[in-house]
């Protein structure tokens, strides 16, 4: 048995050795795509679309030209075909070559009865015992094997802590920015956090800080509001004192123009002087100059109003654009902490329930193993029986159980676990089911 297990182990780091090597892009016409895989993505016609691409949390990828393709649960042949449709859709090209290809899916996982359960990089055709031999090989009974277990227990418990931490952080800046987009003062936390908060001085400080900042930032935005507004109020106030001087400006107009009719009937009777008529014209002219001026100067009035008008716009779609942006990597965040916090979770569990068993185990008793990889398929969780050549595919999660002499046996690990921040996404044996989360 010991001779066994140490084959075991040189076999594990030749693996580890091999699998470090740079490998050539996934080639996989059948492959299915999903949320934080990497593609890379060449168009022939479009070389400045060229590139790599991450697909977000929404199972999209963001192209310029024709935006956001869903390309979650597609095969990279259906995404080349979208690509190009969307390009033809958008009179962009008649005749689009599209071509797609995989760089990096997302990891396997392993819990259970290895020597280093975790997170690991998918390989095409990787197989069930390829990947128990990253993960160190089957569990060997030793104490320094004991030794190791609670070393990772006191290990795994620390990363809870911290991620629980930054759950809270980011759950409470979710809220915040859902009060900011609302424009209102008042944060609207989880009532789960908010009962946390009675109970922790530090995470209720967090609360207070996380509303004094919504408070600066609404702030800030009102005061350049307001500063816009009082300017508008000013230009439309220029604009109506302008007009009353224009109304005043047509009287005398008027009034002069009467003047100079009663001046001209005189003059043909040779009663008054030439230079009185030419005085009279000379102002009607001037008055008629001001005028123009007066006009002038309401167009020139609404024209600022106008660019006021224009700013304030520009000021609440840049501060509405930015929240927004923020609050979907806020989101992004949530999700990547509930897999970290269920991952970890699941590893805390398994080495709980693993060392009480180390203890008294011999090698000299016969050791089997039961191997079940949980996969998701069309959205429901599928347990299947493996062996040792079964073929991963990624976002798999493979249990290995041990039996020693009949011991062992049932399944023990835990089937739903629950982080502190109750109100988002819970991890399942290190698969993320996403909760709608309020924008």
């Amino acid at each position: 048995m010991k001779r066994r297990n140490r084959w075991i182990g040189v076999c594990g780091t030749a693996l580890l050795a091999l699998y470090a090597l740079n490998c050539p892009a996934i080639q996989a016409e059948e492959y299915t795509i999903h949320s934080n895989d990497k593609i890379k993505l060449k168009i022939f016609q479009y070389p400045e679309l060229n590139g790599e691409y991450e697909v977000d949390a929404n199972g999209t990828i963001s192209l310029a030209d024709i935006g956001e393709v869903p390309v979650d649960g597609l095969s990279t042949k259906d995404v080349a075909n979208l690509i190009s449709q969307r390009l033809i859709r958008a009179g962009l090209s008649a005749k689009p070559g599209t071509s797609v290809e995989v760089l990096q899916s997302r990891p396997v996982y392993v819990l259970g009865d290895v020597q280093k359960p975790g997170e690991y990089t998918f390989r095409p055709g990787v197989t069930v015992l390829q990947v128990v031999s990253l993960a160190g090989g089957w569990l060997r009974f030793s104490d320094p094997g004991l030794l190791r277990i609670e070393r990772d227990v006191i290990t795994v418990k620390g990363e809870l802590r911290h991620l629980a931490r930054r759950r809270f952080q980011l759950v409470a800046r979710r809220a915040l920015l859902n009060a900011e987009l609302k424009n209102v003062r008042d944060v609207q936390f989880p009532e789960t956090l908010v009962r946390q908060a009675g109970n922790d001085s530090s995470l209720s400080q967090l609360l207070d800080e996380e509303r004094s900042l919504l408070k600066i930032r609404v702030d800030a935005v009102e005061k350049e509001l307001d500063s816009l507004n009082q300017t508008r109020d000013l230009y439309q106030r220029e604009i109506e004192a302008v007009s009353r001087q224009i109304k005043a400006n047509q009287a005398t107009y008027d009034s002069v123009g009467s003047e100079l009719k009663s001046i001209n009937a005189l003059a043909a009777k040779g009663l008054t002087t030439a230079s009185r008529v030419m005085g009279l014209e000379r102002m009607l002219q001037q008055i008629e100059m001001n005028q123009q001026g007066f006009q002038t100067l309401i167009l020139r009035a609404r024209q600022a109003i106008a660019q006021v008008d224009q700013r304030v716009f520009d000021l609440e779609s840049k501060q509405r654009a930015s929240v927004m942006a923020e609050l979907e990597q806020t989101l992004v965040e949530i999700d990547d902490t509930a897999i970290k916090w269920g991952t970890n979770q699941n590893l805390l569990v398994e080495a709980q329930l693993t060392a009480p068993t180390l203890i008294g185990v011999s090698d000299s008793l016969v050791e089997t193993h039961k191997l079940t990889v949980v996969r998701v398929v069309n959205g429901q969780e599928q347990s299947i029986a493996a062996n040792e050549h079964t073929v991963m595919l990624p976002g798999d999660v493979l249990r290995v159980q041990r039996s020693v002499d009949g011991l062992g046996g049932e399944d023990t690990s835990p089937r739903d676990v629950v982080d502190p921040a109750d109100d988002t996404p819970r991890p399942q044996d290190g698969v993320l089911t996403r909760t709608t989360v309020s924008r």
